[in-house]
């Protein structure tokens, strides 16, 4: 059996060497490299509208109604702390019952301070007073119990043998009337005044018995009273005067601070260091509880607002971020500032926005309350 060997083609060969002779007649070329591209990183910026505000204002108004007396300020001045601004009418009335409600006051403080001061001396009296009292019933106990009761009358309960004995004193006085001017040797009379004589003796016996006993129970009253006393006081002073002497201070202390309240509410101070920007009154003038007075504001430290901060961008800002800020009133100027503050509640209005708050970096002369911002907050 032959076997029989395959070769490569000659036309495949002959295509091979020319497609190689042709590459290599061909110039050589570089392979391009790429430049890098120079990327400027922008910082994300989140925009919105502002107005420049004071960090402190207030509205002051009186409490009360009254006529203006003294307006002590006038607008534009700066006034400190504590400093009085308008004054109504009265003045006058309310120190006097101020100074009669600080009498009272002492005079209600020495009340109870002398109910200390002298608790022992009442004690040391109280209990004399005690000592006292049982020496006037061991006397009447002795009285009573030496006291021989008749014959007649032993049988009979105190008031009983009274009553009887007087009422046998009456009739034998009413026998022996008839006879009283008798002559003594008159034996009707004699045997008549025997026996009023007896009666009477019998009545003043059931007398005495009674006024003993009276005058024991009686020294025994004030003996029982005279230790309760002594108990009242034998700690101090009486709880019961304690009680209403600090009653009468506690009254005291309250009709004095009404009338200084009622002073004060005479009186419209600055609430801090502050321009007065708005007098809404003149002297002479009625006001009401509540109407506006003094618009009082903190100039040196205003800050910025904004005003249309919707709610998908106050989500991105945190406090502490970047702000630039421009003013229309002053194209030039050009401020840096702080996220000091995000509310968490949105405002009041039309549409979902939130204020924050933007601490200046500097607050140049030329700033006032109330120009409108626009704000540049760089966030992450």
């Amino acid at each position: 059996m032959r076997v029989f060997y395959k070769r490569p083609g000659l036309i495949t060969l002959i295509s091979a060497l020319v497609i190689l002779t042709a590459c290599n007649s061909l110039p050589s070329q570089e392979t391009p490299v790429e430049e890098p591209l120079e990327v400027e990183l922008t910082p994300p910026v989140v925009s919105a509208t502002g107005i420049v505000v004071p960090a402190k204002f207030t509205t002051l108004s009186f409490q009360t109604a009254g006529i203006v007396d003294e307006l002590l300020v006038n607008e534009g001045d700066h006034v400190d702390e504590g400093k009085t601004l308008v004054r109504l009418k009265g003045k006058e009335e309310l120190e006097v019952a101020i100074t009669a409600a600080e009498s009272e006051v002492a005079t209600a403080e020495k009340q109870l301070s002398d109910l200390y001061k002298n608790a022992e001396t009442i004690k040391a009296q109280k209990q004399e007073e005690v000592a006292f009292s049982a020496r006037e019933f061991r006397d009447a106990q002795y009285q009573l119990d030496n006291f021989t009761i008749p014959t007649n009358q032993s049988d009979l309960e105190t008031m009983e043998a009274f009553d009887l004995m007087k009422e046998r004193l009456d009739s034998t006085r009413e026998a022996f009337e008839p006879y009283k001017y008798r002559s003594s040797s008159n034996e009707i009379r004699q045997d008549r005044k025997e026996d009023l004589d007896e009666a009477q003796s019998d009545y003043d016996s059931a007398l005495k018995r009674l006024e003993y006993e009276n005058k024991v129970k009686v020294a025994e009253a004030q003996l029982e009273k005279a230790r309760e006393d002594f108990e009242i006081y034998k700690d101090g002073p009486d709880p019961e005067e304690v009680k209403i002497a600090q009653a009468r201070l506690s009254n005291a202390n309250a009709s004095l601070s009404a009338a200084r309240s009622a002073l004060n509410d005479l009186e419209l101070s600055s609430r801090f260091d502050g321009v007065i920007v708005e007098v809404s009154v003149n002297e002479g003038e009625w006001v009401t509880p509540g109407q506006p007075i003094i618009l009082l504001a903190d100039l040196d430290n205003l800050q910025i607002e904004t005003t249309d901060l919707n709610e998908i961008d106050a989500a991105r800002v945190k406090e502490g971020d970047n702000v630039i800020i421009t003013f229309d009133a002053i194209p030039d100027l050009v401020l840096n500032g702080e996220v000091v503050s995000i509310a968490t509640k949105a405002s009041a209005g039309t549409g979902v926005n939130y204020k924050v708050t933007i601490l200046l970096d500097e607050i140049p002369d030329e700033l006032r309350w109330d120009m409108t911002a626009f704000l540049d907050i760089e966030v992450e």
